[in-house]
C-alpha cells in the first residue's frame, strides 16, 4: 500500500490538492506516516470531547457524527481525480493540513491529518541550503517539511485527536464546544496566573465570545503550559495591550475592566495572531488582515 498526500486549503476554489511524488518519496512518506499512525493510536482510553477534559498520556479526545464536508474521503479513493498542488509561496500559505489515508478491506476510509502552518514552508525567499554528502546544497523551488506526528484521524464520522487547540486549526468544530458557564467564568479569573479580580464585576463582561473565547483559553493550557515572560514578549512584537502587575510579591496579568480590552486579550490567548515567517506582516487569523488595518 502506497499513501498519497494531500493538502487542505482555505481557498474554496482548490479546496482539496494533491502533492505530486516521486516513488521514492512515496515509498519513504509511506513507512514514515503508516509508524505514526502506530503511535497515534497507541491509547488506553477514549473520551467524548466536552470541552472540559483534557486528556492525560495514553487517553484521547474523539468526536462522533462528524461531517467530511470537504471530501477527503474522495480525495484518497479516487487520488487521480484531483487537481495537484501549485507551487507557489501565495498558495502554499493557504495549506490548513496535510493528509493522507486509505481504503480499509471493509470499505471504510481511515484518513490521517497534520495541522499545517507556515513554518513548514521552505521558502524561495533567501537562500534555503540542506545537507547531503558532507556538503550543503541549494533547495531549488518552494517546499515544505511534513511534521514526526498526526494531529487527527478520521474514520467513519469519528474524529480523534490529542489537542483540541491543533485540530480546530485545520477544522470548523465551533459547534462542538460549549460556552463557558459562570463557575467557568469565575474559574478562569482565579488562576494564579490573573489579577484578583471582583467576579460579581467582571461576569457582566462575559458576552457569549467572550464565553466562548474563556472556554478556549482553558481547553489550551495556554496559562499553565507558557511562561508569562514569553506571552509578553510575544504581544510586544505585535503591539498588543498586555499589562501585568505585582501582586503579593507575583507577576499577574492584568484583568482588563472593559469588554474591548478583554476581548483583546482573550483573542490573543487563544492564539487568533501569527506572524507570517515569509512576508514577516502581523495577521489576525480570523479575517487575514494585517493588524492596524481598517476593517
Amino acid at each position: 500500500m502506497s499513501l498519497s498526500l494531500f493538502a487542505l486549503t482555505s481557498d474554496p476554489s482548490s479546496r482539496i490538492v494533491k502533492f505530486e511524488l516521486s516513488n521514492p518519496v512515496q515509498t519513504e512518506l509511506t513507512d514514515y506516516i503508516k509508524n505514526q499512525e502506530e503511535i497515534f493510536d497507541n491509547v488506553v482510553d477514549e473520551f467524548e470531547f466536552d470541552g472540559k477534559y483534557k486528556p492525560d498520556e495514553g487517553e484521547i479526545l474523539y468526536i462522533n457524527n462528524y461531517d467530511d464536508i470537504d471530501g477527503l474521503a474522495l480525495a484518497i479513493e479516487n487520488p487521480l481525480g484531483v487537481e495537484p498542488v501549485v507551487s507557489t509561496e501565495d498558495f502554499f500559505l493557504d495549506i490548513k493540513a496535510l493528509f493522507t489515508g486509505y481504503q480499509k478491506p471493509n470499505g471504510s476510509v481511515k484518513i490521517l491529518l497534520q495541522n499545517f502552518d507556515r513554518r513548514k514552508v521552505i521558502s524561495t525567499n533567501g537562500l534555503s541550503i540542506f545537507h547531503a554528502n558532507n556538503v550543503y546544497k541549494k533547495i531549488e523551488g518552494i517546499g515544505l517539511t511534513v511534521d514526526h506526528k498526526l494531529t487527527a484521524t478520521l474514520e467513519e464520522g469519528k474524529l480523534k485527536f490529542y489537542s483540541f487547540h491543533s485540530t480546530r486549526q485545520m477544522f470548523d468544530l465551533s459547534e462542538y464546544y460549549k460556552e463557558a458557564t459562570d463557575a467557568d467564568v469565575v474559574d478562569f479569573v482565579n488562576i494564579d496566573l490573573m489579577q484578583t479580580v471582583n467576579s460579581d464585576d467582571f461576569i457582566p463582561l462575559a458576552d457569549s465570545w467572550v464565553r466562548r473565547k474563556i472556554s478556549l483559553v482553558q481547553q489550551s493550557g495556554i496559562l499553565q503550559n507558557v511562561p508569562l515572560h514569553e506571552m509578553k514578549a510575544v504581544a510586544t512584537d505585535f503591539g498588543i495591550p498586555f499589562t501585568t502587575i505585582d501582586e503579593n510579591g507575583s507577576e499577574v496579568i492584568c484583568v482588563p475592566d472593559n469588554k474591548s480590552d478583554l476581548k483583546k486579550l482573550l483573542r490573543f490567548l487563544d492564539e487568533d495572531y501569527y506572524k507570517s515567517p515569509l512576508s514577516k506582516t502581523h495577521f489576525v487569523t480570523s479575517s487575514k488582515r494585517a493588524v492596524g488595518e481598517q476593517s
